[in-house]
């Protein structure tokens, strides 16, 4: 709170640097990252919110950087020669190998798309890049037309797998913590607009919002009912857009650098009150979690992905990148402790989280007995990493993370704090209720034990995933057919007197042979029953699920369709037992 009352009182002023610090040597095994998105066009303007192609080459030069500084002689542009590097172990240079690699994405589009356009800069296309563990060479050739080499198309285009799990997804929670957590947008468009420091706030700056779009040249643009400081962050995005791109915004703009900086600093009070409990000087009463959720789910997935690198020997999640907007980034900030009075008015603290930034965890050491493998844990230590924006001359600035050094933080203390901020799946459904996702009711029990040892390997953790799913799923379709009366059918085809004599004397009739066939209304094919999978959270598209809680943070610009119900009906499956024709014996004489 104290943080909080320092940089309201300290609008519109603010200036500064944090000193580079200096790399390190150790071998590095992993790294997650989280990465801001790049720029798009608003959410408040009359247009389709999507990358822009400022937005993409911004993700594209964050991911260059990236490979400058992971991948040796990765990068042949004077303009990265200042990256730090930190060479990851047995990182493939030139070939995505996805086993290296694991990709999360948020699913909106301008997101995802960015972090195809990063993966362009991290792995740009190569020619002749066939290893050995694809089959080297032969998987260019084709004998049969001939000796010549195929090439991936675009010159060598690299293909990551890049998921991008929904609201039906536990993952999704890792990397937008706060999207529809229902109790959290309870509390950031009701209670929090009752603080008194943010009421003061929204006095004395309302003369200036109102007078801002009542006035040449954005005049009209906004509803004047909505010009506030509670949509501090949408108004600052679309001016900031406008003045990039809209001539008229960009000429008529009276002072505006002066303008778009007192913007930006409202945009961060108001963020990062939204992304931190400001009445509380203690990370873990109730209320702060639920604020700070957003960067306590991302916490979790950084030491999942730590302890899944240690429990193979770094032979998967070498490094891991996580897409997404700017809320986990600015909670992690909040809880990690690297805001103080003293720097909390200084850059890159003082401004909100640039297209492309990124919070960046590495995981390194060394033995030197066994240099070439990843040494125990006892010898392994973290650092973080912040890299403020995805300009080529950005550094990777080093953050003394829990009162850490440029030397970094040990594993095991790192982990321990760690697991006291993170949250799991699972415990974000018990953080978020009352409506929580569909998902939440299939977690039966929260595994509390954060120990090394408890890592599934990803493919292991997708087959028991879909096991239990189905035998989930399996559970209620019987339950339904047993209280719900459902019946799957079979629709008999017409009897000609030929077929039931056939059926008569091949059978026997009730006087043939003591082994008969089986009747002919109860015959099941070789083929077996084939099933739609109806009703899976994991499988069905958002159209066809009930709406999420709507997001609003005061503005509303888009209308949800409406959702598409599909009925047990609508089941291809129309086999049964029941109604077939009976046999008819065949009596003569």
């Amino acid at each position: 709170m104290v943080l909080f009352k320092a940089l309201i009182a300290a609008v519109p002023l603010f200036s500064g640097t944090v000193a580079q610090s200096t790399g390190q040597g150790e071998k590095v095994w992993a790294a997650v990252a989280f990465i801001n998105h790049g720029e798009r066009t608003p959410m408040v303007a009359n247009l389709r919110t999507v990358l822009t192609p400022e937005g993409a080459q911004q993700m594209m030069r964050q991911g260059t950087a990236f490979r400058a500084r992971y991948i040796k002689d990765g990068v042949n542009n004077s303009d990265y020669d200042g990256i730090q590097t930190a060479y990851l172990q047995n990182l493939k240079s030139d070939m995505i190998d996805n086993d290296d690699l694991d990709l999360i994405s948020q699913t909106d589009e301008w997101v995802s798309g960015g972090a195809m356009a990063f993966l362009q800069g991290l792995y740009p296309p190569s020619t002749n890049s066939f290893d050995s563990s694809i089959g080297g060479d032969e998987i260019a050739m084709n004998l049969v037309d001939g000796d010549n080499k195929t090439e991936y198309p675009l010159n060598g285009y690299q293909y990551p797998n890049i998921r991008s799990p929904s609201y039906f997804d536990p993952e999704s929670t890792t990397v937008q913590g706060n999207a529809r957590c229902s109790a959290w947008q309870t509390e950031i468009t009701t209670n929090l607009t009752e603080n008194d420091s943010l009421g003061d706030l929204y006095q004395s700056t309302l003369p200036f919002y109102q007078n801002l779009f009542s006035t040449p040249p954005l005049e009209g643009t906004i509803n004047i009912n909505d010009a506030s400081i509670w949509n501090a962050y949408l108004l600052w995005e679309f001016i900031d857009y406008q003045y990039r791109h809209n001539e008229t915004v960009h000429e008529g703009l009276k002072d505006a650098n002066k303008t778009l900086s007192f913007l930006n600093t409202n945009a961060v009070i108001m963020e990062r009150a939204q992304n931190s409990y400001l009445d509380s000087a203690d990370d873990n009463t109730p209320m702060d979690v639920l604020y700070s959720i957003a960067g306590r789910t991302m916490a979790y997935k950084v030491t999942s992905q730590f302890r899944s690198n240690i429990r193979w020997g770094s032979s998967y999640n070498k490094l891991t990148l996580m897409f997404g907007s700017m809320e986990p980034i600015l909670s992690f900030i909040s809880l990690s402790g690297l805001l103080t009075k003293e720097n909390i008015l200084k850059e890159p603290w003082s401004t909100l989280p640039k297209p492309g930034a990124a919070l960046v965890f590495e995981l390194f050491g060394e033995d030197p007995d066994t240099p070439d493998r990843q040494p125990a844990t006892d010898s392994l230590r973290v650092r973080m990493y912040y890299r403020a924006s995805a300009d080529a001359d950005e550094s990777f600035r080093n953050q003394p993370i829990f009162n850490s050094g440029p030397d970094g933080i040990a594993y095991s203390k790192f982990m321990q704090t760690m697991n006291q901020l993170g949250r799991s799946p699972k415990q974000w459904c018990d953080i978020c209720g009352p409506t929580p996702a569909p998902w939440c009711d299939l977690i039966d029990s929260d595994n509390t034990d954060w120990s090394d040892d408890f890592s599934v390997r990803p493919v292991i953790a997708g087959v028991i995933g879909a096991i239990v799913s189905f035998g989930v799923l399996a559970a209620l379709f019987t339950g339904l057919c047993i209280c719900g009366g459902y019946r799957l059918r079979r629709r008999a085809p017409a009897e000609t007197p030929h077929e039931a004599s056939a059926v008569g004397s091949a059978a026997g009739g009730f006087k043939g042979p003591e082994k008969k066939d089986g009747d002919a209304d109860v015959v099941v094919t070789k083929q077996g029953v084939h099933h739609e999978r109806v009703g899976s959270w994991e499988l069905r598209s958002p159209n066809e699920l009930p709406p999420p809680p709507p997001q609003t943070s005061g503005i509303v610009t888009k209308d949800m369709g409406s959702p598409r119900r599909r009925s047990l009906d609508d089941s291809d499956d129309d086999i049964s037992v029941m109604g077939a024709t009976p046999v008819k014996a065949r009596e003569s004489v």
